[in-house]
């Protein structure tokens, strides 16, 4: 466990345990550190990606992306028909629509490229099948994936590697 982990760690316990002998101010602090704790996912001057404020914007049959690495949650949803894209890009949930692809995510290993435009912003994405449902199963409807996604927007530039899926 890295040493930022385990310094957040501390500080969370001794809070819990300051917090239960102080029973009066507790509410005042959890809501402080609420606040705090969205912040920290929030794109910051370093990272021009950050997870969907709204993570249930498209439902159903989608592509659906996740970074751990920037936080809980989803980085990127689509609908599965490209209707529709979504990226929380510097800070906002940004529409993207897509404007190229080549490819295709049939077979492990298959590489699908897509390139997908905003006003200002550019998302390119590279994906490769890591799984997908075994032959002969058809209520399985559902492909992983994982994908490098090299995000731009003016000067400010992101790579993100994220895993995911598309299907029902």
């Amino acid at each position: 466990m890295g040493l930022l982990k385990q310094d957040h760690r501390r500080f969370f316990y001794n809070l819990v345990r300051r917090l239960t002998v102080r029973p009066i101010k507790s509410s005042a602090v959890v809501f402080v550190l609420l606040g705090a704790t969205s912040l920290v996912w929030s794109a910051t001057p370093d990272h021009l990606v950050a997870p969907l404020k709204d993570q249930h914007a498209i439902d159903g049959c989608a592509w659906s992306a996740a970074a751990p690495t920037v936080g809980p949650g989803f980085v990127f949803l689509g609908e599965i028909d490209d209707s529709r894209s979504l990226m929380n890009i510097d800070g906002s949930d940004v529409e993207l629509a897509l404007a190229s692809e080549h490819g295709t995510l049939k077979n492990v290993g298959d590489v699908l490229e897509r390139t997908f435009k905003a006003h200002g912003v550019l998302v390119k994405a590279k994906y490769r099948v890591i799984w997908t449902c075994p032959k002969g199963d058809d209520s399985c409807e559902v492909t992983r994936f994982t994908v490098l996604f090299n995000v731009s927007k003016g000067s400010k530039k992101q790579t993100l590697r994220a895993t995911g899926d598309f299907g029902c």
